[in-house]
């Protein structure tokens, strides 16, 4: 079950909303139950889908999101629990980065976008500087990026910039290439929105004067943000549960691990980690109120549950 709170404002617009729960069920049309909660709503929407059950843990007024349930035998859903499961593979803080400049495709899709000269230097720029000063040393079993090649490319320059200024190359993470990362940008309602909006901060999508955008957006951001807790769970936090005792022979504490996705979408991806881990309030602002710049992002520090940007020199 899904649980998701909406303004009362906004019950006039629950086909709408239909139609968002299906896409956000993958083709399998929810069951919907609406209840309102005496005078001030919000009302609870639970979503059931086939093969999928979410239970929430912290939720954010803005953007309540639950920590996947499926991903975790343990099924651990305590922002604690969650806290010492990132503990145990050695990593303290999880760094988001958004690719550098693009140009347009010259096939005209949109994955095909490659980086400028401009954005290699950036991706290099901030490789020497923050990823060197304040993200070393780097989870060493693998880096999240989706799989477009300007996300690649970054994460590429990004690393050998970092172990250049380093000077060492020990420990250098492989990409772990993930469609999921690239795939849940490309949701019709999420492309629509984008248009109309623009590149702008998160709190622009969710509290958007157009009660239909701003409801569209805390469902399709909201599914991009768990899709990356699923990412980060499967390909991180349980691969290292079922081969424990090989990896935590070699694993240190004070790792980051390293997320490079794309604009809008990445401070969605913080959103959801940050509610995961206990992280509500003020520390949130900066992640609602940032526009995302090329090859900058944020840093969520699990166990202290604090956020802060990262931003290349001059910036």
């Amino acid at each position: 079950f899904l649980c998701f709170r909406i303004p009362a404002r906004t019950i006039s617009h629950i086909s709408s909303v239909d139609q968002q729960l299906v896409h956000a069920g993958r083709g399998h049309r929810p069951t919907i139950a609406v209840t309102m909660a005496k005078s001030f709503a919000p009302v609870s929407l639970t979503l059931q889908r086939r093969h999928m059950t979410f239970v929430p843990s912290i939720q954010h007024p803005l953007l309540p999101l639950p920590f996947p349930e499926r991903t975790c035998e343990s099924k651990k859903t305590n922002p604690r629990e969650i806290q010492d499961s990132f503990g145990k593979c050695g990593i303290d803080q999880v760094a988001f980065i958004r690719h550098g400049n693009t140009a347009p495709s010259a096939t005209g899709r949109d994955f095909d976008r490659q980086l400028t000269d401009l954005g290699r230097r950036q991706s290099s720029a901030a490789g020497a500087s923050y990823g060197s000063s304040r993200l070393m040393p780097y989870y060493k079993h693998g880096a999240l990026c989706s799989p477009a090649p300007r996300c690649v490319e970054t994460a590429q320059l990004f690393l050998d910039a970092s172990y250049k200024t380093a000077n060492t190359s020990s420990g250098k993470p492989p990409l772990i290439l993930d469609s999921r990362m690239y795939d849940g940008t490309m949701q019709p309602e999420g492309s629509r929105l984008f248009r109309s909006i623009g590149y702008a901060p998160l709190r622009e999508y969710l509290e958007n004067p157009d009660a239909n955008d701003a409801n569209a957006a805390k469902f399709v951001l909201g599914e991009y943000a768990r899709t990356s807790l699923d990412v980060i769970w499967e390909e991180v936090i349980a691969k290292h549960d079922s081969d424990a005792a090989e990896k935590s022979a070699d694993s240190k504490n004070g790792e980051t691990l390293l997320f490079f996705a794309h604009a809008i979408y990445l401070p969605s991806a913080v959103l959801g980690l940050a509610s995961a881990v206990g992280c509500i309030g003020e520390e949130l602002d900066i992640v609602l109120d940032t526009n995302t710049q090329e090859a900058q992002g944020y840093l969520m520090h699990i166990h202290d549950q604090t956020v802060s940007l990262l931003q290349r020199p001059g910036e």
